[in-house]
């Protein structure tokens, strides 16, 4: 079988990397530059690198720090008047998930005659827009999403409460460790557990390819190994540089081979439930991999040997418990919550099975996901993690 494989954009890396943004716009053609952020990257000093490097390579900057959690329709759509009040011709973003998600929106809407609303029905639709998006350079300052890499910008429609995956390609992505050093435990660990699920779902969808593949096991590795450690001493630069390194990966694995059931479940409990995209990643995984190890049972127990796991079992169902077991046990040291921590019931997650039915992400997934099967695997999840 002939299988393709790609990277979306340029990346850069490395301790220090973020000072090179005024030399990557200036190949990009920038003049005026849009940065997109939010108040706590601004706060830690991220955006100030920013401008001074813009500013040093002669661009005029214009600054839009008021993005919020999930990327809400509403900061997309004052985001693009910026762009086109101040004739912007290139755009960075700089802080975490919900913020590279906003820019890639931003970058996308200001370069087509729509609104937002307008934007996420063609998105919903699989509608191409008329125009590319306007240029952009991704810096995130979390290890996580791998949304610097990715194709994808996921946007919150605020009116019917979905969370909607629209085309937004960057430019070019620079990913500086040291931006990540002093990060809080916990968002270490959400966003850490992001990119592990995005990693076990690419290795186990329906479009899966051997670059995926490298990436994909290199990338549980470090995280089994780093985010520990990262959570224990926050300001570990090697811990930070091999999740950083792994988070781009994921992205990059991910963007080609795909996510599937497990983040149609996470984008319904982040819709429902408004908990971090993280946590519910990390809680809906283990359930994924016993689903899939039926299909899988190689990669799936080679995601355990990864993890340091004795893998002793050959019948593939027993496979998929083992490693599941073990993850969850690994989530436990790392203090993810439970559903009954996070106050969600069991008749509250099986409630969001029309929502996971009527994600596209879903038809991914090597098992075909019916409505018994999400009903099943979102009952799981509060079962087998007290």
């Amino acid at each position: 079988m002939v299988q393709r494989y790609s990277q979306l954009c340029p990346v850069a890396f490395g301790a220090g990397a973020v000072s090179t943004t005024g030399a990557v716009a200036k190949e990009l053609g920038f003049s005026r530059v849009l940065i997109v952020t939010d108040e706590n990257v601004k706060k830690m000093g991220h955006t100030q690198k920013v401008i001074d490097s813009l500013a040093a390579a002669g661009m005029e900057t214009f600054l839009f720090a008021d993005c919020e959690m999930d990327a809400p329709d509403y900061t997309v759509q004052t985001g693009a008047d910026l762009v086109k009040t101040h004739a912007i011709d290139g755009i960075v973003g700089i802080g975490g998930g919900s913020v590279l998600d906003t820019a890639k929106g931003i970058s996308t809407l200001a370069a087509n005659h729509v609104s937002v609303s307008e934007l996420l029905d063609s998105a919903r639709n699989m509608m191409p827009l008329e125009n590319p998006p306007i240029k952009l350079i991704l810096i995130p300052t979390t290890s996580g999403t791998g949304s610097e890499s990715t194709i994808i910008a996921v946007i919150s429609d605020t009116k019917n409460h979905e969370k909607i995956g629209a085309i937004a390609p960057p430019s070019f992505a620079i990913v500086d460790p040291e931006l990540t050093l002093g990060m809080p435990k916990e968002i270490t660990v959400y966003t850490g557990m992001d990119a592990f699920s995005h990693v076990c779902e690419a290795l186990t969808s329906v479009q899966p390819n051997p670059h995926s593949d490298i990436l994909c096991y290199d990338t549980i590795e470090r995280i089994t190994k780093w985010l520990p450690i990262a959570a224990a001493d926050p300001l570990n630069l090697e811990a930070r540089e091999n999740l950083a390194l792994a988070s781009n990966n994921a992205g990059i694995a991910f963007n080609d081979a795909m996510v599937h059931l497990g983040h149609a479940i996470a984008h319904a409990m982040g819709a429902t439930f408004h908990i971090p995209h993280g946590i519910a990643c990390a809680l809906v995984t283990p359930v994924i991999l016993e689903l899939t190890a039926p299909v899988y049972p190689e990669k799936v127990k080679k995601i355990g040997t990864c993890m340091g796991l004795t893998i002793s079992a050959t019948d593939p169902q027993e496979i998929g418990i083992d490693v599941a077991n073990g993850l969850r046990q690994f989530q436990k040291q790392l203090g993810i919550p439970t559903l009954p921590d996070l106050t969600i019931s069991r008749e509250q997650i099986i409630g969001c099975t029309n929502y996971v039915a009527n994600e596209g992400l879903r038809f991914l997934c090597p098992v075909p996901a019916t409505e018994e099967c999400i009903a099943a695997s979102l009952a799981k999840i509060y079962d087998c993690y007290q």
